[in-house]
C-alpha cells in the first residue's frame, strides 16, 4: 500500500505560495449548512391536504406489518389490529412522531469527520448495494470484496464523501450469512468517518451494532449514533419481517433507520406527485412510529427512493421532473412533522459516463438540495439504473458533489469597503488578476475539468472524462493511506469477526 511521504525544504517564497494556490491541500468538507432554500411547493393549506391524506390511509386503509412481535406491540399501544394489517389513528402517530429528534450528531472514529444530520443540515452518502462495477478497465461485471474495499477506500480519501456508508456494492465472492461481517468491518478500519449498518437479518443488524461497541465503547453508543441503518418499505403499504426486525435492533440501540419507501411513480404509487407523495408519508410515518414503540426518542429520518416509470417498457427512470418535484414535497412535509429527511440522488439509467448520465445525475440533485434533504444516499458513481457502480462516474461525481457543496453553502461575508478601494484602483480598462483579493478568493474549480485549449487537451492524449475519472480513482486508490486504529480495537474486532465467520459458515 502507497504511503503519501511529506514534501521536505523549506516552505516560504514564491514557489511555495504558487504551489500553495495551484494545488491546495484537500480539505475535507463537512456537513453542508445549507445557506439556500428550501423550496416550498405549497401553501398550508396543500401541506394539510397530505397529511390528512396520509392520515386517512392509516386511518382507513392501513398498513401491513408482517411480523408477529410487531403486531403485538401495536395491539399492546392500543392500534387497530386485524391480521397483519394494522391501521393507526392520527392521534396516535403524531403522539408517537413527536418524540423523533429534529436533529442528531453523527460520530465517526475520528471527530474531525463527525457530522450533523437533521435541519438545515445536508450530508453525502456513498452509493448502496449495486450487484455490478463498471472497473478500472471499464468493463462491467460482478462486484466482489476488493470492489467494497475500493470503494470505502476512495470514500476515505475524497474530500466530499462524507458517509462511506455499509454495502457500496453486493460483494458477491462473500457467503451472504458472512457478508454484513465483511462489510461492517471493512467500513470501521478502511475509514474513519460514520458508517452505516446491515439490514440482511436480524442477526446483522445485532452483530453491526456490537462491532460499534466495540470501538467506540458500550456507553457511547447508548449516548451517541454511530451508525445508521437503511430499511425499505415494500411499496404499497408492507413492513416486512426482515426489515421490522432490523428496527427494533437499532431503535432499542438508539440508532437510526432511514425509513424509506422504494417508489416507482406510477407503478407502486399513484403517478401524481402529490397522491404518491401522500402514500409513502404514510408508510414512512408508520415504521418511525414503531420506533417510538419500541425507544422513545430514538433518532430517525423519514426516507424515500422515487423514480418514475417508463411508460414505454415499464423500466425505471432517473432524472425526470416527477420525481423531482415529489422529493420538493417530501422535504416540506418532512419540516411540517418536524423530523429529518432522507432521499436518493446522483444516479442514471445510462450504461456509460456520458451525456446522459451527466443530465440525470445533475436533474436528480438539484431538487434533492432545493428541497432540503438532510441524508443524500448514493451520492456518487451509480449507473443502469442503480444496478452498476463506475470507478470513473464515482470520482467525478464526488467531485461534483465539491460544487454543491460550495453553492448551497450560500454567500460569503465580503469587506465591499476594501474591494470599492480596488475598483478605484484599477479604474476603466484594467483588470482584478493581480488583487490580493482576487488570489486570496479564487473560485472552486473541479481539478478534473478541462478547460485547457483544444490544442493542449489534444496533445495530451485528447482524454474524454471516463478516461480521466478512472485515471483519478486509480490515483487515489494507489496514494490511500489507512487511517489508524487502537490496537486493542482493531484486535477485538477481529477477533470478533474470526469468529462470527465460523459461527455462519457451519
Amino acid at each position: 500500500m502507497a504511503e503519501i511521504k511529506a514534501r521536505s525544504g523549506r516552505s516560504g517564497g514564491r514557489a511555495a505560495r504558487v504551489q500553495a494556490r495551484t494545488n491546495p491541500p484537500p480539505v475535507y468538507l463537512s456537513t453542508l449548512n445549507r445557506k439556500i432554500g428550501p423550496i416550498d411547493l405549497l401553501g398550508p393549506e396543500g401541506v394539510d391536504k397530505i397529511h390528512n391524506a396520509a392520515m386517512t390511509i392509516l386511518e382507513t386503509t392501513g398498513i401491513e406489518f408482517r411480523d408477529p412481535v410487531a403486531l403485538a406491540d401495536w395491539k399492546k399501544h392500543g392500534a387497530d389490529v386485524q391480521g397483519e394489517r394494522v391501521r393507526i389513528g392520527r392521534e396516535m402517530l403524531m403522539d408517537l412522531i413527536s418524540a423523533v429528534p429534529s436533529e442528531w450528531g453523527y460520530a465517526a472514529r475520528n471527530p474531525d469527520r463527525s457530522l450533523r444530520v437533521g435541519n438545515q443540515h445536508s450530508v453525502f452518502a456513498n452509493a448502496y448495494g449495486a450487484p455490478f462495477v463498471y472497473g478500472l478497465d471499464g468493463v462491467r461485471r460482478p462486484s466482489m470484496l476488493e470492489d467494497a474495499h475500493n470503494f470505502f477506500k476512495l470514500s476515505q480519501m475524497s474530500q466530499s464523501m462524507m458517509v462511506p456508508g455499509i454495502l457500496p456494492v453486493e460483494p458477491q465472492d462473500v457467503p451472504v450469512p458472512q457478508r454484513h461481517l465483511e462489510l461492517v468491518h471493512a467500513a470501521l478500519t478502511l475509514t474513519d468517518k460514520p458508517i452505516k449498518g446491515s439490514v440482511l437479518s436480524e442477526q446483522a443488524a445485532r452483530d453491526s451494532v456490537e462491532m460499534t461497541r466495540i470501538v467506540f465503547g458500550e456507553e457511547f453508543v447508548d449516548n451517541n449514533v454511530v451508525m445508521a441503518a437503511l430499511l425499505n418499505c415494500n411499496t404499497p403499504l408492507v413492513w416486512d419481517e426482515t426489515m421490522l426486525q432490523s428496527l427494533r435492533v437499532y431503535a432499542s440501540a438508539n440508532q437510526p433507520c432511514l425509513l424509506s419507501p422504494f417508489v416507482l411513480a406510477g407503478a407502486s404509487t399513484p403517478a401524481s406527485p402529490q397522491g404518491g407523495v401522500a402514500l409513502l408519508i404514510a408508510e414512512s410515518l408508520a415504521g418511525m412510529a414503531y420506533s417510538q414503540i419500541i425507544r422513545r426518542g430514538a433518532p430517525m429520518v423519514l426516507g424515500v427512493a422515487i423514480m418514475g416509470v417508463s411508460m414505454k417498457t415499464g423500466a425505471p427512470m432517473m432524472g425526470s421532473p416527477e420525481p423531482g418535484l415529489m422529493n420538493l414535497l417530501v422535504g416540506q412535509m418532512a419540516r411540517f412533522y418536524g423530523v429529518p429527511w432522507r432521499t436518493c440522488t446522483m444516479w442514471t439509467g445510462s450504461k456509460t459516463p456520458d451525456m446522459q448520465a451527466a443530465f440525470d445525475t445533475a436533474n436528480t440533485m438539484w431538487p434533492v438540495l432545493l428541497g432540503g434533504a438532510n441524508y443524500i444516499v448514493h451520492s456518487a458513481g451509480f449507473l443502469e439504473g442503480a444496478l452498476g457502480v463506475s470507478y470513473s462516474k464515482w470520482v467525478q461525481d464526488a467531485l461534483q458533489l465539491e460544487n454543491f457543496h460550495r453553492f448551497f453553502s450560500g454567500l460569503q461575508e465580503e469587506n465591499l469597503d476594501a474591494l470599492l478601494g480596488d475598483i478605484k484602483d484599477i479604474g476603466p480598462g484594467g483588470h482584478f488578476l493581480g488583487t490580493d483579493h482576487t488570489r486570496e478568493n479564487p473560485m472552486h474549480m473541479n481539478h478534473l475539468q478541462n478547460n485547457d485549449s483544444f490544442e493542449q487537451w489534444e496533445a495530451e492524449g485528447s482524454k474524454t472524462a471516463e478516461v480521466v475519472g478512472t485515471e483519478e480513482a486509480q490515483r487515489m486508490l494507489n496514494t490511500y493511506v489507512q487511517p489508524p486504529m487502537p490496537d486493542d480495537q482493531r484486535g477485538a474486532l477481529d477477533e470478533f469477526v474470526a469468529k462470527k465467520r465460523v459461527d455462519y459458515s457451519a
